[in-house]
């Protein structure tokens, strides 16, 4: 069993002014854009103005080699732009601290040429979700590094938010605007590691977390929901066996039901959540 990575920063603050009072819905938006293949979402979008969606756009495991996407990128892309209720953020993955920080800060830099109209395809990428994030106490200044460089490129009010999968170091939360410290197979939730982590983790380091589980049984998603609901965990995203490739057969029906927790719930102002009911 890992063991917790013990408090070394007395800094718990977020690292930018990113905050709302609601929370989000975080898409890790791995489907290709085939005709009607992001539907659900701008479906989901319009539908629901009071909900803010978060979408982790990956076109080739990051931007890709060319100065924008492909033309079917493009065309749902600029859909999306287009909805004030949806915030856009690029994939860059870290090889949990093997890759070289100027390569990762190359890709923001690609993802920056989008919002140019004539060399890009006027999209605004808004911030950075960081996959195969590391969280030893070694790479604490790395990332750091990566997010200042994200801050620099993209601008200050960008989002960054790492996925180490793990419970980290809790240092990384000084320059991470959100954590995901577990990624996992659901039934895991309930394992020792987890369970010790959780039960040591501060209240105001879960208000900046996420979690993500996958190839959630029957049952499991509403006993996870409920537990990051009541300990008012940043966010969440649940999903079956489908995972982040296609559309779980849950999507609408609960989409409809954050839209009514909000609707009835008061929120901190320094909670930002991702959350996302499947």
């Amino acid at each position: 069993m890992t063991k917790l990575l013990s408090r070394t920063s007395s800094s718990l603050s977020s690292s930018s002014t990113t905050t709302t009072t609601k929370p989000f819905i975080l898409v890790p938006l791995y489907i290709y854009p085939d005709p009607g293949a992001w539907a659900p979402l701008i479906q989901a979008a319009h539908h629901y103005p009071n909900l803010q969606f978060i979408v982790v756009v990956n076109p080739n495991n990051g931007p890709g080699d060319g100065e924008k996407p492909d033309e079917n990128y493009v065309s749902v892309l600029h859909q999306l732009r287009d909805l004030s209720n949806v915030r856009l953020i690029g994939y860059v993955y870290c090889s949990y601290g093997k890759r070289n920080l100027e390569e990762m800060g190359g890709d923001v830099r690609r993802y920056q040429v989008w919002e140019c109209e004539k060399r890009g395809c006027g999209v605004s990428i808004k911030g950075v979700f960081f996959d195969e994030a590391p969280a030893d106490t070694e790479h604490v200044e790395y990332m750091a590094s990566a997010a200042s460089s994200v801050r620099g490129i993209l601008g200050r009010e960008s989002m960054v938010v790492y996925n180490p999968g793990v419970f980290p170091d809790y240092r990384y939360y000084d320059s991470g605007d959100y954590v995901v410290p577990f990624e996992n197979v659901a039934r895991e939730w309930w394992g020792e590691y987890a369970r010790e982590n959780v039960k040591n983790m501060p209240r105001e380091l879960k208000e900046k977390s996420v979690v993500i589980a996958h190839s959630c049984k029957e049952g499991e998603r509403g006993q996870i929901l409920e537990e990051v609901r009541k300990e008012r965990w940043g966010g969440h995203f649940l999903t079956g066996e489908g995972g982040y490739e296609r559309w779980d057969g849950g999507w609408g029906g609960n989409i409809a039901i954050l839209d009514s927790c909000i609707k009835r719930t008061s929120f901190p102002s320094q909670l930002f959540g991702i959350w996302r009911f499947c």
